[in-house]
């Protein structure tokens, strides 16, 4: 091997080890949960929201589980096995809720948004550990990622659930249909990284820009577009950019080099 080889593969260890140490908290607890009152829970709607006995709708903040069929659609992979494991949760900690409020109240459906508990436990944490759910980041709820990234990378590790070898869901950017409006999560090359004072774009194999403004770059510790040439792991749900699907990364657990 050459010394020019060295020093390249040297590089990209030293980067990826940076990305994998972003932050001191990177293996910290998850924070305790809220305390009282308990409330009761009507219905299970799926794997990342549900009805309380009182009627309100709740989006846990943090994770996306994937969607059932409306309308004749059929169920993403992993959308039954994430609401029903939802349900049992619940009932195996003791049917009763707490309920950890996040930054913002509701979301654009006027759903509340909350970190939710049972028997101390948190069950957004536990079906990201279970592979039946990813982490997402969306500002300002950003209290729960490094935690959620570690049992994260658990689940991926052990291939379980949507990170298994037969997952439908981990698909190649080339094989992907990008329509804005999905939640996708990508393999793929980053060929390009163009910055400006807005922030930087990086461009997933050829094909797909990812977004990352100047404030969403200061979370950060290793610049981003240090990973041109390297494959990476993204998930986020695509939007449209003059006519175009484009893709916000808003933290660096959403934005994983792979070996």
């Amino acid at each position: 091997m050459t010394m020019r080889r060295r020093i390249q593969k040297m590089r990209r260890f030293l980067l990826g080890l940076g990305f994998s140490l972003l932050a001191p908290a990177a293996f910290a607890a998850c924070p305790a949960p809220p305390g009282p009152p308990d409330t009761g829970i009507r219905r299970v709607t799926d794997g990342d929201t549900l009805v309380l006995a009182d009627g309100r709708h709740v989006r846990f903040v943090g994770i996306d589980a994937m969607e059932l069929g409306h309308d004749g659609a059929a169920d993403q992979a992993y959308a039954a096995q994430a609401r029903d494991r939802l349900k049992q949760l619940i009932v195996e900690h003791g049917g009763k809720l707490r309920l950890g409020a996040g930054v913002d109240s509701y979301d654009e459906h006027g759903r509340s948004l909350a970190y939710v508990f049972a028997g101390g436990e948190d069950l957004g944490l536990e079906l990201i550990r279970e592979g039946l759910a990813v982490l997402v980041a969306v500002p300002p709820d950003l209290s729960q990622l490094d935690c959620y990234a570690q049992a994260e990378a658990q689940a991926r590790n052990l291939r379980l659930g949507i990170w298994s070898k037969t997952s439908p869901l981990v698909t190649d950017t080339s094989h992907a249909e990008l329509k804005p409006g999905t939640f996708l999560i990508l393999r793929g090359e980053i060929t390009g990284a163009v910055r400006s004072s807005f922030g930087l774009k990086l461009l997933l194999d050829g094909k797909l820009p990812l977004w990352i403004s100047a404030g969403d770059l200061r979370r950060f510790g290793t610049d981003p577009a240090e990973l041109k040439g390297r494959r990476v792991l993204v998930r986020g749900w695509l939007r449209s950019y003059r006519g175009a699907a484009e893709l916000d990364v808003h933290a660096p657990q959403a934005l994983l080099p792979q070996p």
